[in-house]
């Protein structure tokens, strides 16, 4: 692939132009926070992989989600 057009370019938290194939994770995180917002108990979401798969970014995201549903995330950037 041409390096200059490649979309994968590493860097702690930064976010790629598209979170492809990321839709599951972050509704996961979206319907946790719905059913904490209930009193209702859920699962944790714990998020594992290799450097550079996008954890961070999808923390970002999930943290994003949260301060739309009117929580008030506690989130060190």
């Amino acid at each position: 692939m041409d390096a200059v057009r490649n979309p994968y370019a590493p860097g702690a938290g930064t976010p790629p132009p598209e979170l492809a194939g990321r839709a599951d994770v972050i509704a996961s995180g979206s319907t946790a926070l719905q059913r904490i917002a209930q009193g209702r108990p859920t699962q944790s979401i714990i998020m594992v992989g290799l450097r550079g798969v996008g954890k961070t970014v999808l923390l970002n995201k999930i943290n994003e989600v949260a301060e739309i549903e009117g929580f008030k995330p506690a989130f060190a950037r």
